[in-house]
């Protein structure tokens, strides 16, 4: 995939908040800010003098006058994506070429697809609702957020020519520690626990589920959920995986210019405990 904007290098100074980055253009000298779109920690990353790379947004009159797309690892120098929205389009790129040898076969597929809700148990009960449970999944129970009525919205739907249906949610991870084991999420995600408890829900009734990490960088061995940031994640990402979800990740190639898919790794859960991971965090 092809990036259609052109990027200035630029020197990292400060982050206000989340969404918003202070850099120094390294051409003009000028201090801009910009719309940082990863709203992770990025604590390994985002540190002062590290070399990032924006690209003039389109609109004169917004608040961020740039976007922050990469930054060159402080310690290494390898370069890193930052768009959190771009594992859709990198995976639907992988679909149309063939990439993804666990998806072969679904010819079609939608994006952002509701998910279907569960049937009230009773005609007249309109709070207590019930999922339809595959007999061979007998201890199922209905996730927290389904019974609390939220809606969910999953990246894709897949389908084959002879009717077979395949749900997928792509995750974006960038942090990895020196001994290439990446880790997801770098921030704790409410929003991505209620997905992954979804896709439990959806297994149930019979069809297929997936999570696919796509890590925007190719130094990564293997991915983990991130345990000691949100533990219920975790949680949720195991009890989801006991169930039937099945778990892929993918490294990127990632050029200023450019990005691809390159190679599948493992998704680990039980690879890491919390002491583990807070001596690799203090490598950094």
């Amino acid at each position: 995939m092809n990036f259609p904007f052109p990027v200035e290098s630029a020197t990292f100074l400060e982050r206000p908040n989340r969404f918003v980055i202070h850099a120094r253009l390294h051409a003009s000298g000028a201090a801009v800010r910009a719309h940082c779109p990863d709203p992770g920690r990025l604590r390994e990353l985002l540190i002062p003098g590290a070399t990032v790379y924006v690209d003039k947004a389109e609109d004169p009159n917004r608040r961020t006058p740039y976007t922050l797309r990469f930054i060159e690892h402080p310690a290494n120098g390898q370069l890193i994506s930052l768009n959190t929205q771009l594992p859709n389009d990198l995976f639907a790129e992988g679909l149309a070429a063939g990439f993804f040898a666990p998806f072969a076969g679904y010819t079609k597929h939608e994006r952002e697809v509701v998910v279907p809700r569960p049937t009230p148990t009773h005609p007249n009960q309109n709070q207590s609702k019930s999922v339809a449970i595959n007999p061979n999944h007998k201890n199922l129970r209905p996730s927290p957020t389904l019974a609390e009525g939220v809606t969910s919205r999953i990246d894709f739907r897949l389908r084959s020519d002879d009717g077979r249906v395949c749900w997928v949610e792509t995750k974006s991870a960038t942090l990895v520690y020196e001994d290439g084991r990446a880790y997801f999420p770098d921030a704790p995600t409410l929003r991505g626990r209620r997905h992954v408890e979804e896709l439990e829900h959806l297994v149930s009734t019979d069809v297929r589920a997936a999570v696919v990490f796509i890590i925007q960088r190719p130094d990564a061995i293997s991915i983990a959920p991130n345990r000691e940031t949100d533990p219920d994640f975790a949680d949720a990402l195991g009890r989801a995986q006991a169930r039937g979800v099945e778990l892929y990740a993918y490294t990127c190639g990632v050029t200023t210019s450019r990005v691809w898919l390159e190679r599948e790794v493992a998704v680990m859960l039980n690879n890491a405990n919390h002491k583990d991971t807070k001596t690799r965090r203090k490598k950094n």
